[in-house]
């Protein structure tokens, strides 16, 4: 009995040594599932949507691939970070309505997806966010921060560093957005040792006390990939938050332009605009 038992004790150490490196092996493959598009298909949209295309470099030499989207008008501009399935020109009618309302929209491609070189991880799109942050910053006016999803710890780790320089953005919105990727994947694989296995962790709530900025948080409350509990734990550790949950509405849903996402939106930039006018 002792023996069977020491083989059993011995099998369950190496089924879990093989799951850490099986989670190790898999974890950016499974975090940053770049899309595949078809050859000219940034090109192509980029003229559709009236968009200029960019390729700025990153600081560690990485040449990047985005757009800029003038509005008619501008009032400034919003830096945009999408979530880890997505690509410029998949969010036609949201860059629409911004730039209808005077906003100029900067959105990179992170590295290794559409056009951008590279490979994805945690510190490269850190630096991909600061190069995105300089091509909105040439454009002139108050830039604003949007992230949904993965682009939510992006964008979260960039508001924090802008605070932290003394040049915070007008305002973050963060949108079906985590506390961090590690919570995540422990709530899927509750089993699995994700806490010891990943690298790439998107630790936003350890970054939040430093974002000065006003935000707006946005969840629906049937999200199953990433639960509403993160929204409300990460706008508690923001200074200055606020919430606007959706009863309906899953993780895949468009919550920024709906009426009541759009309303809350149009609301926190009017006061974040008046509250900096001299």
């Amino acid at each position: 009995m002792k023996i069977r038992a020491r083989r059993v004790a011995a099998g369950l150490i190496v089924a879990y040594l093989l799951s850490m490196g099986l989670l190790a092996a898999l974890q950016r493959s499974m975090l940053f599932p770049a899309p595949t598009l078809p050859e000219g298909w940034l090109a192509a949209e980029a003229r559709a949507q009236g968009a200029r295309e960019l390729q700025p470099v990153a600081e560690d030499g990485t040449r990047l691939y985005g757009w800029h989207l003038p509005a008619p008008t501008s009032r400034g501009v919003v830096v945009w970070f999408e979530g880890n399935g997505g690509s410029v020109g998949m969010r036609p009618g949201a860059f629409r309505r911004l730039t209808e309302d005077g906003w100029d929209v900067v959105h990179l491609n992170y590295r290794g997806y559409p056009g951008s070189d590279g490979a994805p991880s945690e510190d490269g799109l850190r630096m991909d966010a600061r190069a995105a942050w300089a091509v909105a910053k040439g454009i002139g006016g108050p830039v604003w921060i949007y992230g949904k999803s993965l682009g939510g710890g992006v964008a979260v780790g960039l508001a924090a560093e802008r605070c932290d320089a003394g040049d915070p953005p007008l305002a973050l919105v963060l949108e079906s957005t985590f506390t961090s990727a590690v919570r995540v994947g422990q709530e899927k694989l509750p089993w699995a040792p994700v806490g010891l296995a990943m690298r790439d962790r998107f630790d936003s709530l350890a970054r939040a006390p430093r974002v000065t900025a006003p935000v707006l948080v946005l969840h629906g409350d049937a999200d199953t990939l990433i639960g509403p509990r993160h929204a409300e734990d990460l706008a508690a550790a923001l200074p200055n938050a606020r919430v606007k949950r959706f009863v309906e509405a899953g993780h895949n849903d468009e919550l920024l332009t709906t009426g009541p996402g759009w309303a809350a939106l149009t609301t926190l930039l009017d006061e974040a605009l008046a509250a900096r006018t001299p």
